[in-house]
């Protein structure tokens, strides 16, 4: 009977999953969507896409016009299904080859698709710029002649970074955006790049605001070129002093895959360059303040408003309250001083919360009222700077009002002002009350009861110190009996060991120990650090588990080129010592930044 009852609500619990489950995929929100390419050459071929969660081709009645601007020269179409936790995903694309036929910016119109139930959906329009035509000279004289070529100076510039300012001329205190920019040449095989050196930014407030997300690649037109471009860094920069200042260069090294073509042979040979890119420095011009500041101005430029409320309006004595000012707007909210509140002396203050979001500041002040009454709160006043019309601009709320019950627990109200103009404590309730001066029976018995409370103290300490020790102790011996903690611990020593002898193949030239031992260096780290066999390792077993130590899926990624590459040089002799001292240095890197992650 118990099987039959377990047998029976695994049924039941299936069915109601695909009950909800497939109906949810049926009904939920369609989508239909066009994505090209936002810059094209001349001549060139492209794709572009519409897709959707349900089946374009049936459901589509008017496709876009590409003529004359665009040559049609194939379509195609794919579908696929995913399903995640009992989601069902369904996405269908369908794709045409298309040819740019001149210079210009055109836009392809929509796409229209109806459904079953007689709606319509509609691509948004897609604009795209086509640039004059890029030869590649190089590249054909060299299919021509089907010879070595040297490294070409061409090949190196086609990588570059950029800072790009959201303006150059600003107040002091207000905001721009500062942002760096990594452009590479269509046909550069690109194959890394670091920073080496940031700006200091000396005389500016900054904050990174650069997303944890990966950074997409686009296209974008560099005087009249098309490269792929990523932003690489976003800073928030707000300038603390007026005059010229200066940011500096950004540097980096990037690295680029050369490859080059010999006679007779079935593979290329390939090697990397490493090449020292830089910004150019940036000059901001930062404007002072113009005179006439109101008392109230805290130093807040921009563009705001404020609202400024109590918590609640009616409470017993000794109830807490909080006063809560609300600045929101355009701006740097982080510079923004706190609003100056007189409240009445019957009032304790305490101290204030400050809650910073992307678009406004909140200023908590909580408060605890001693007696009863009706107590007005005089209106807040807040001034800021607005740069755009140049003048200083105060926004007052209205007078709060509070009344407050007297507190039926409580003889008598104590106010204890803590102010910076704190007053000593006062009865406000009740005629002065005199100090005791008569000394208590127990306290003429003087020293020896106080010696026998210090001799029970000192046994006390005693014994709580015994405990501790020994907690510590168990602890101890707890952990090294622990083989996975103590793997873990042993994990970054074993690997340096493994990388002390990967360098030191490394500079005797040997290519097939330095391989070997740089893979059983991050093989055997991953294993120690997590506790897994080396043999169960793998590169999606290690991505996942390092996804969820929440490490960056750039240095992920970073890791497993690393190991693809080891294991291809194995097989691969004759790699260079510059390359490898790269990898070697790459591999630090990765490492220490696991090691940060996974603590």
């Amino acid at each position: 009977m118990k099987t039959n009852m377990k047998f029976n609500t695994y049924n039941l619990i299936l069915f109601l999953g695909l009950f909800f489950i497939l109906p949810n995929a049926a009904i939920s929100q369609v989508i239909f969507k066009a994505e090209a390419p936002n810059i094209v050459s001349e001549g060139e071929r492209f794709n572009f896409t519409l897709t959707s969660n349900v089946n374009i081709k049936e459901k589509m009645t008017s496709k876009p016009e590409f003529a004359p601007n665009f040559n049609e020269i194939a379509t195609g179409s794919s579908f696929y299904t995913n399903i995640t936790n009992g989601k069902v995903e369904q996405q269908f694309s369908f794709t045409f080859t298309l040819q740019a036929l001149k210079e210009g910016k055109f836009t392809i119109g929509e796409a229209v698709m109806v459904d079953e139930n007689g709606t319509t959906y509609k691509t948004k329009p897609v604009t795209i710029e086509v640039v004059k035509g890029q030869v590649q000279q190089q590249q054909n004289i060299q299919n021509q002649q089907n010879v070595s070529p040297s490294v070409s100076n061409n090949a190196s510039t086609d990588v570059f970074m950029r800072l790009v300012p959201s303006r150059t001329s600003l107040y002091r205190g207000d905001k721009l955006t500062l942002t760096l920019k990594l452009f590479v040449g269509l046909q550069t095989d690109f194959a890394d790049a670091r920073i080496t050196s940031l700006p200091k930014f000396d005389g500016f407030w900054a904050n990174d605001i650069t997303p944890n997300t990966s950074p997409a690649w686009q296209r974008e037109n560099v005087d009249g070129k098309i490269y792929n471009a990523i932003v690489w860094k976003i800073w928030e920069l707000s300038p603390q002093k007026s005059g010229a200042i200066r940011i500096d260069a950004v540097n980096a090294t990037s690295v680029i895959n050369q490859r080059v073509l010999r006679r007779n042979l079935f593979f290329d040979d390939s090697y990397s360059i490493e090449k020292k890119i830089r910004t150019a420095a940036l000059t901001i011009n930062v404007k002072d303040l113009p005179a006439g500041a109101p008392a109230s101005f805290t130093g807040a430029v921009g563009n705001y408003t404020m609202t400024a409320k109590v918590s609640k309006d009616k409470l017993m004595a000794n109830d807490a309250v909080s006063v809560n000012v609300k600045i929101s707007g355009t701006g740097n909210f982080s510079l923004i001083g706190t609003p100056q509140i007189n409240f009445p002396h019957d009032f304790d203050t305490y101290d204030l919360k400050k809650t910073l979001s992307s678009n406004s500041v909140t200023f908590e002040y909580p408060l605890i009222p001693r007696s009863a009454g009706t107590f007005t709160i005089e209106p807040v006043v807040f001034s800021y700077f607005n740069p755009s019309e140049e003048k200083y601009i105060s926004l007052t709320s209205n007078p709060m009002i509070i009344e407050v019950e007297k507190d039926l627990n409580s003889q008598q109200q104590i106010a204890f002002v803590n102010t910076p103009n704190q007053r000593d404590v006062q009865i406000l309730t009740s005629d002065i009350r005199f100090i005791k001066n008569k000394v208590e029976i127990w306290q003429s018995k003087g020293a020896r009861f106080l010696g026998m409370k210090n001799f029970y103290l000192s046994y006390i300490v005693i014994i709580v110190l015994f405990a501790l020790i020994y907690l510590w102790l168990y602890k101890h011996n707890k952990n090294r009996q622990n083989i996975v903690l103590m793997r873990n611990r042993k994990a970054k020593r074993i690997a340096k060991r493994r990388l002390k002898i990967a360098e030191k193949s490394m500079k005797l030239n040997q290519t097939s120990g330095f391989y070997d031992e740089l893979l059983k260096a991050i093989w055997g780290y991953i294993s120690d650090k997590f506790s897994l066999p080396v043999a169960e390792l793998s590169r999606n077993n290690v991505s996942e588990l390092l996804t969820a130590k929440n490490v960056e899926q750039e240095y992920i990624d970073r890791l497993i080129r690393i190991v693809d590459e080891c294991e291809f040089a194995q097989y691969a002799p004759g790699t260079s010592s510059s390359q490898m001292n790269l990898l070697y240095n790459d591999a630090i890197e990765i490492m220490s930044k696991l090691e940060q992650k996974t603590k």
